[in-house]
């Protein structure tokens, strides 16, 4: 749509910038637009009287002085504005009362006699500005109006175009001299809507240059979202384009705005083509429109990280597309489509007639306007025309560019526009001409790649599509073209059929893209920082379709040395690769193909080489030189080769024998180095995964595996033992960023078969700073094992020395000071004697858990090797090892019993007691799942008769049941037994009462007991009700109730009552004492509801029970009453009537015993105020047994195992009568007077 401005561009920079000299030279034609400004500007007084301004004026009087219709215009500026003025405001507020309906009544004209363009040419200056302003002013008011459709004010002023100068010489002085009434920006969107408005508009600021920015913001903002859908978008459009021609400095000022609203993109279409073409034209060289941002903008437009502006765009480009053809040739797409044609035309004049070759400086532009046409098809839809756009573009995407990087990059998107514009190739010629493109890039990518000094190449691109499109996933190549453009490509799969056959049938085979898949090199020193598509995708992609399996070709080695050649940032796709290649060494492609190839496992020897390698000497990567010339060309041939499929298919997976380790990594990085490896760390962790991810899906799948028939390579436990798991896993959790893709299957795979190396406390674990400078006091002692052997013997007698010692142990990192481990270990025994520092102790546990960071396994069989007691070492004893303690993990438990009264020490059992317990219920679950039970056949056979048999068999699924069921009984056996030593060693032992700290000690050893039995409860709680039912020391269970926070689950999961159903008096009683305790720690209504159950119990056993049984409750149920007492007052009325039959049940047995002593008085006097610990003491009771006294044989049934038989020198029914009583007196007390209830 081609656009005519009314003022030229020199004109308005000369009237804006008040340049007279310039205006002095234009034409009179030129300037007869700005008349009114000059004659306005001639007849103000100047504010500046300076000799320059004067000498302008002058030159503005020169100018004027011969151009006839200056009178006139002076003679309008000659009227009175102050009355027209009052007669506007009066006609404004008559428009608003009656709106744009009334055109009759006005203000300004009355008695209109003839027509409007007749009274304007007959009338005076005066008459013609009323006139004017009138209809103006109708027409403003008529605009504010809501209309369906676009309105257009036919008016005899404005379609005439013989008055069209006068008009916009009156409307110019009328808008200068009125400013307030007549804001440009309503005055021009009111023009809009006559005839002639975008030349009246560009006259009006043409003489007002200021309110440009003004006025386009108007026009801009009150713009459509589709500009050329209606009439008035395209006058709007016109207008604006207009203004923007005559001041083209802010044509991109005006188009940005434009984006930035979302408004009028045909505008801002027009706009980029006009600043291209005024900025370019025909440049210097010859090539029409290459100036200008025309491809870069639309491209960013189309690309715009801006949701709302990138579907405006398109639907821009869409709703073109939807118009007649009439509307299409005039639209700003047209005009767009027309430019991009040209530039492709003159793109391809540059060509080499003999072999299409394109210049060097020509291939940057190529690729650009090459991705603007992906855009525009993916995104917008656009459909390219046959004759005009689809031949130009194939004949630029099959130029041959020149071997630079800028080479590579063209070829890359002329692929990715192969597949992103399959219409490219809809012919058999242009088929024909896309596949001999092609196959000039296989047999020149070695060559593109040697030269372009790019390490990716599109070879790989090639070799990855050719996968894709042999496995039939249409959808992957598409997603590869989209990342490569950098875009989102929208491309049907049936529409791909063409290419597909090109790059399936007439270039690449599929025994030809494995032969040389394998044979590609590595990627040196791979890592995410490398962009583009390299050999490793395409190796990903086959071993994930199983194409080297099927073709048995030998993948391992290639796997192998790209593992070693990665460093850091991980590049994201290597997990994946393993993964995939894991699958493919143990899972079949199919369900139904137990006959399937399958890929060699990496070998032991190779790992083992790489983990040999120190990962504490690992230094920064450093940047490799470069190949030699020679050998970097000698690559490019082997990689045409092997592109060309020259290269031999290798028959059979096993015919290739595997080098060793150290030879695979020579010979694979000769170039990088002596070490072989890129980074140590990263290929250390990418074995782990490996390693870990193997035994994973080995074990997930050997009932499979069996059922087939089929053995699989299993690692052996040694080589995992040798493995740094703990540190290569905290050095991946501290560098996540270096290994993204890989620190969370790793932890995964960890948590599931090392759980005891992923345990919380290991997470939150943080070495304390270390801020002691004991390290530096003299005597300066050797850190080496004879030195640490020597402090750790005088830790008694000389622990200063082996506190600087360990101070100086602390401030070493954990791999030198791993060496010193065996020592430290072995001689762990001498800080179990009296009179070590505390201070020696908690330093020792630090040193000891920097070591954890390390190696942790071998840490903990060597700390259970030095814990052992003497005599267990003085049998023929052979040292102990990892396994041997995870078949028995009681081990753990079975050290010198000293350590149960050092906490230090006790802290470092107890934590590997619970690792160890966690590597025994591994090792058991792994076990099982090692040994799955296919065709199960019981031992025993039933015969029923001499001609048959019949026999039962037990299903799979039932051994299993039962194997597991017998897997959890060991592990809760293992767990309950180590739960009771540990409450075991709480007892306070009677060498340990007359210790002036033993209290102390007591109470913190039965502090960290208590914590890990808390862990274990929380962790199953079937473990704690077993733990129960086996019962422990009736005097731990108030310590563990208050120790042990998840002691309430005894009543949340109401088993309490099933102990009490048991027919032992003992467990009966130590729950009722359970009970009490608990109603004390956790007063809930469960809780109350179980007290009252045990109350009932008591008494229906007191009245069934024997003699002695009977006499056995009252004596140990006495102290749980009051107990309970005090935590409910409700049950005081059942635990009086109780206590009532106590009483009842010890007088009645005292009665029928031989009268009491003489001192029975006296005794029970005593008694009652509670001095029964003080008789004890005193030696009143318990000294001699009375000969009146009888005592339970040994051995009798009647005697209960809990009975202590003391010899005592009153009855002890009438103990039991005294008793009964106090506890009625501190049962009132206690839950009573306690509880203010009275």
């Amino acid at each position: 749509m081609p656009v005519c401005t009314p003022v030229s561009p020199r004109v308005f920079k000369a009237i804006e910038k008040s340049d007279i000299d310039t205006l002095a030279c234009c034409r009179e034609e030129e300037i007869r637009p700005i008349l009114p400004c000059l004659v306005r500007l001639s007849l103000i007084a100047p504010l500046d009287l300076s000799a320059e301004c004067i000498a302008g004026r002058k030159v503005v009087l020169r100018i004027l002085s011969g151009i006839e219709v200056v009178n006139s215009l002076v003679a309008l500026l000659s009227i009175d504005f102050p009355a027209l003025e009052v007669d506007v405001k009066k006609e404004q507020q008559l428009r608003q009362k009656l709106g744009g309906g009334s055109q009759t009544e006005s203000v300004l004209v009355q008695n209109l006699a003839n027509g409007l363009a007749l009274e304007f040419e007959c009338s005076d200056p005066t008459r013609r500005l009323r006139l004017l302003l009138s209809e103006l002013l109708l027409v403003m008011a008529q605009i504010r109006e809501p209309r369906p459709d676009f309105y257009h004010k036919s008016s005899e002023l404005f379609d005439n175009p013989c008055y069209l100068a006068e008009v916009s010489d009156v409307l110019c002085i009328a808008l200068a001299e009125l400013p307030s009434l007549l804001p440009p920006a309503e005055v021009a969107e009111a023009l809009l809507h006559v005839t002639h408005g975008p030349t009246l508009i560009a006259n009006m600021v043409a003489n007002q240059p200021d309110c440009f920015r003004e006025v386009v913001t108007g026009l801009v903002l009150n713009g459509d979202k589709q500009d050329e859908d209606s009439p008035g978008g395209l006058l709007r459009l016109q207008a604006v384009r207009t203004l923007c021609q005559m001041n083209p400095s802010q044509a991109l000022n005006v188009r940005a705005l434009c984006v930035e609203q979302c408004r009028m993109p045909g505008l801002a279409v027009y706009l980029t083509l006009d600043v291209g073409k005024a900025g370019s034209g025909m440049s210097g060289n010859g090539s029409y429109g290459e100036g200008g941002d025309v491809v870069s903008y639309v491209t960013g437009l189309l690309l715009s990280h801006n949701h709302q502006q990138r579907t405006w765009f398109a639907q821009f480009v869409k709703s073109s597309q939807r118009r007649k053809y009439e509307q299409q040739a005039s639209s700003a797409l047209a005009a767009l489509r027309t430019d991009l044609s040209e530039r492709l035309r003159n793109l391809l004049l540059f060509n080499s007639c003999d072999n299409d070759t394109l210049p060097d400086s020509q291939v940057i532009h190529a690729t650009a306007l090459l991705r603007l046409y992906c855009a525009l098809k993916s995104l917008a839809n656009l459909k390219f025309s046959e004759d005009k756009e689809i031949g130009l573009l194939l004949q630029l995407v099959t130029c041959r560019p020149p071997p630079s990087a800028a080479g590579v990059r063209f070829v890359s998107t002329g692929l990715c526009m192969l597949i992103a514009c399959p219409s490219l190739i809809s012919s058999t010629e242009n088929e024909r001409r896309a596949s001999e493109w092609i196959k000039w890039l296989v047999k020149e990518e070695a060559y593109f790649a040697g030269a372009s000094g790019v390490s990716s190449s599109f070879g790989a691109m090639l070799l990855l599509m050719a996968i894709h499109f042999h496995v039939q996933q249409l959808s992957a190549i598409i997603e590869l073209v989209s990342a490569a453009l950098g875009m989102k490509v929208i491309t049907r799969a049936t529409n791909l059929s063409r290419i597909k056959y090109i790059f399936t049938h007439d270039v690449f085979t599929e025994q030809v893209v494995t032969a040389h898949a394998v044979k590609v090199p590595v990627t040196s020193g791979l890592n995410a920082n490398i962009p583009g598509f390299l050999p490793v995708h395409c190796v990903y992609h086959q071993l994930k379709s199983r194409m080297f399996t099927k073709h048995k070709v030998p993948i391992k080695d290639w796997i192998y040395n790209q593992i070693c050649a990665c460093s850091t940032p991980l590049h994201p796709v290597m997990p994946q690769l393993v993964e995939v290649y894991v699958n493919s060494i143990i899972l079949p492609a199919s369900k139904g193909g137990p006959s399937d190839n399958f890929n060699e496992p990496i070998t032991e020897e190779e790992i083992t080489a790489v983990f040999s390698q120190s990962i504490f000497t690992e230094k920064p990567p450093v940047t490799k030189r470069k190949r030699s010339g020679s050998a970097q060309r000698e690559l490019c041939r082997g990689s045409a080769a092997m592109l060309r499929g020259k290269w031999p298919v290798t028959n059979s997976l096993t015919t290739t024998k595997s080098t060793s380790s150290s030879q695979l990594v020579s010979q694979s990085f000769s170039a990088a180095g002596e070490s072989g490896v890129a980074s140590v760390m990263t290929s250390q962790l990418l074995l782990l995964y490996y390693l870990l991810l193997y035994q994973d899906v080995r074990l997930s799948n050997t009932h499979q595996l069996l059922t087939n028939t089929r053995r699989v390579h299993a690692y052996s436990p040694h080589l995992f033992t040798q493995l740094p798991l703990r540190y290569l896993l905290s050095h991946a959790q501290k560098e996540q960023r270096l290994y993204a893709g890989l620190f969370s299957p790793l932890v995964k795979l960890l948590v599931s078969h090392y759980p005891q190396l992923c345990l919380v406390e290991d997470w939150l674990y943080q070495s304390p700073p270390s801020h002691s400078r004991l390290g530096i006091l003299p005597p300066k002692v050797p850190l080496d094992p004879q030195s640490v052997t020597r402090a750790m013997e005088g830790a008694v007698d000389n622990s200063g020395q082996l506190l600087v010692l360990l101070d100086r142990l602390m401030q070493m990192p954990p791999h030198q000071l791993w060496p010193l481990a065996a020592p430290l270990t072995a001689n762990l025994k001498f800080l179990l004697q009296p009179g070590v520092p505390r201070k020696v102790l908690d330093t020792y546990r630090q040193v000891w858990l920097r070591l954890n960071s390390l190696f942790p396994r071998r840490l903990w069989a060597m700390t259970v090797e030095g814990l052992l007691p003497a005599e267990l070492l003085g049998r023929a004893h052979r040292t102990l090892t990892e396994d041997d303690i995870v078949l028995d993990p009681l081990y753990v438990l079975r050290c010198d019993e000293r350590v149960y009264r050092c906490a230090p020490l006790l802290q470092l059992v107890i934590y590997m007691l619970q690792v160890y317990l966690l590597s025994s219920r591994t090792f058991l679950s792994q076990q099982m799942q090692n040994t799955p039970v296919v065709t199960a056949t019981p031992p025993h056979s039933l015969v029923g008769g001499a001609g048959g048999g019949g026999g039962n068999t037990t299903s799979p699924q039932a051994l299993e049941e039962e194997r597991e069921k017998l897997r959890g009984a060991l592990v809760l056996t293992q767990e309950s037994a180590a739960v009771q030593i540990l409450l075991e060693a709480c007892l306070m032992r009677k060498q340990h009462k007359d210790e002036a700290a033993g209290a102390l000690v007591q109470q913190e050893v039965r502090s960290i007991v208590c914590s890990y039995i808390h862990q274990a409860f929380l962790k199953d709680t079937t473990l704690a009700k077993l733990v129960h039912f086996q019962g422990y020391p009736s005097k731990l269970i108030g310590p563990v109730v208050r120790g042990v926070p998840s002691m309430h689950i005894a009543i949340g999961l109401n088993w309490i009552p099933e102990l009490l159903q048991l027919p032992d008096l003992d467990k009966q009683l130590f729950a009722m004492k359970l009970t009490s305790h608990l109603a004390l720690q956790n007063a809930m209504p469960s809780t109350l509801s179980i007290s009252r159950l045990g109350i009932n119990t008591l008494a229906t056993l007191l009245s069934v029970l024997g003699e002695e049984e009977r006499l056995v409750i009252v004596d140990w149920s006495l102290t749980s009453l009051v107990r309970v007492g005090r935590a409910f007052p409700a049950l005081v009325d059942d635990l009086l009537h109780l206590l009532v039959l106590y009483g009842r049940v010890a007088s009645a047995q005292a009665a029928l015993s031989t009268a009491p002593a003489p001192k029975c008085v006296a005794f029970l006097d005593k008694f009652e105020n509670g001095k029964i610990q003080e008789l004890k003491d005193s030696g009143v009771i318990g000294v001699e047994k009375m000969d009146y006294e009888e005592c339970p044989p040994p051995g009798s049934p009647s005697a209960p195992s809990i009975l202590p038989h003391l010899p005592r020198r009153v009855p002890r029914e009438d103990t039991l009568y005294a008793r009964v009583i106090e506890a009625f007196r501190r049962l009132v007390v206690e839950s009573t007077m306690t509880h203010n209830l009275y």
